[in-house]
């Protein structure tokens, strides 16, 4: 299991480093994963580019201080995507990023980096006295196929870092609307499945964390974890410079709605929003 862990790693490390080395070279651009929850969803935000495009974007966004909490805090929000003429791209939003390696109007596939930031000095006691939850680094692939404005996709992404020993796999739609030639209007539901390793890392308690904790014992079991939609607001009013708006709400369901750490102390509705300004060129 641990050589098949690094072999995936070397591999889709390699594939993703590699554009994102050429995007850094071109735009001298940073990336800084942050918090996120729930499936990422990419929408064709516009026709196959004639010649290279590039999107940078910086800007905030308010986050779930963990996965379940009613609690929140802010975060920065970076995104960078770089269209190629072929209807290959890069994209790299928050906490993940992803490679379209097929060469098509309508299909796409390659690989997906997602970053899931630790669980540890929370703002609820109780789930602080916890134990602490290390960042995970989740790799794998996902495909999609675009259908007029709209897509739907798969993704299945396995933890590599030993942190939550799981994997997660999503389902997921999207309908893009462009309202104009300045504006961008897009929607999407996603929905995620997750494996007992994982809901046991974040949602299961057992006797000592109980004892710490003061919250009950709780076996998580794998299953769906989640339900969720969102809404994009791509907007460039001149011809290099915009904004991008991103609001989500995820609903936590079966085990993960029913642990202590959300259903005692948290919050089974989830919501994240975040506000940038985007350079393109």
């Amino acid at each position: 299991m641990k050589g098949w862990r690094l072999l995936m790693a070397i591999i889709f490390g390699v594939t993703l480093l590699a554009p994102a080395a050429f995007l850094c070279t071109q735009a001298h651009a940073a990336s800084v994963a942050t918090p996120g929850t729930g499936g990422d969803v990419a929408p064709a935000e516009e026709p196959t580019a004639k010649a290279t495009r590039v999107q940078l974007g910086l800007g905030a966004a308010v986050v779930p201080d963990y996965e379940g909490s009613k609690d929140y805090k802010g975060a920065p929000w970076l995104f960078a995507r770089v269209d190629w003429p072929s209807g290959m791209y890069f994209l790299f939003e928050g906490a993940s990023a992803r490679m379209n390696l097929v060469s098509s109007p309508n299909w796409r596939l390659g690989p997906v980096l997602r970053y899931i930031p630790a669980r540890d000095h929370v703002q609820n006691d109780q789930v602080s006295d916890l134990k602490e939850v290390d960042a995970a680094v989740m790799l794998g692939g996902f495909a999609g196929y675009d259908f007029g404005p709209w897509s739907a996709f798969v993704q299945l992404v396995q933890d590599v870092s030993g942190s939550n020993d799981g994997y997660v796999g999503t389902l997921g739609v999207g309908y893009a609307i462009p309202v104009s030639k300045e504006l961008l209007v897009a929607f999407s539901a996603t929905t995620n499945y997750a494996s007992g390793d994982y809901m046991s890392t974040y949602f299961g308690i057992d006797a000592a964390d109980s004892a710490r904790s003061g919250l009950k014992t709780y076996n998580a079991n794998a299953g769906f974890k989640d339900v969720g939609a969102g809404v994009l607001l791509q907007y460039y009013p001149w011809d290099h410079w915009g904004f991008r708006v991103r609001a989500m709400y995820t609903r936590l369901v079966g085990d993960a709605e029913d642990s202590p750490v959300v259903d005692k102390v948290g919050d089974a509705n989830q919501f994240l929003g975040g506000l940038m300004v985007t350079y393109r060129f």
